[in-house]
């Protein structure tokens, strides 16, 4: 009796054990890295203040990439632009010296003169949404993530930026005439190229 008891007791002590050693986690709970419930605010943040500005300050030139896509367009789309997805699909970050042609409700459309040929990029100031910011930045790597959601809303909270941070100065002071320093993210369609109208979302701005 006392041996069965003995054995019972052994049997117990290891089931304590076990129990304690389990660790159960819901995959929902879990972010980059493991941090529980990632935070795309923070995580955007970081980016924004400590490896967006490099990015932007190394940008490639509108003229340049207009150029280079007219001569070869599958360099060029290799070499200045990128995406999580495979597809016609590319997102560049250009900067480039533009004239305000006009200021209307929800962009602005700026005159610009690659290679003397007259271009109009249409800057949006009021429908920021989508992957041109995240994408064309090529700051995030879609290994690290292990859900969409996640993805997705680093793309908003890079818009939510620029919307709240980087527009309303500038819509409140410019005005038809003005030159204006861009930097900011286009979107490419690989099938239908049309160069001279191009629409940015803008990243950095500033009138000269």
């Amino acid at each position: 009796m006392k041996r069965i008891i003995k054995y019972v007791l052994l049997l117990l002590a290891i089931a304590l054990v076990g129990y304690k050693s389990v660790y159960f986690k819901k995959l929902s709970t879990m972010g980059v890295g493991g941090i529980e419930k990632f935070d795309a605010v923070a995580f955007t943040n970081k980016l924004w203040n400590e490896k967006l500005p490099a990015k932007l300050d190394s940008a490639v030139g509108l003229p340049v990439l207009t150029a280079e896509i007219q001569r070869d367009p599958e360099k060029a789309f290799q070499q200045y632009s990128h995406a999580m997805a495979i597809g016609n699909y590319r997102y560049s970050l250009v900067n480039f010296t533009g004239r305000v042609d006009s200021v209307l409700e929800d962009e602005i459309i700026l005159e610009q003169y690659p290679d003397d040929t007259l271009v109009f990029v249409h800057l949006d100031t009021e429908f920021i949404y989508g992957n041109a910011i995240r994408d064309a930045s090529n700051l995030v790597d879609i290994r690290d993530f292990t859900n969409n959601t996640d993805l997705n809303n680093i793309s908003e909270a890079f818009n939510k930026k620029v919307r709240t941070e980087v527009l309303p100065p500038f819509k409140s002071r410019v005005k038809v005439g003005d030159m204006v320093d861009v930097t900011g993210a286009i979107k490419f369609n690989k099938a239908h190229v049309d160069l001279r109208t191009l629409e940015l979302l803008p990243v950095r701005l500033k009138i000269k």
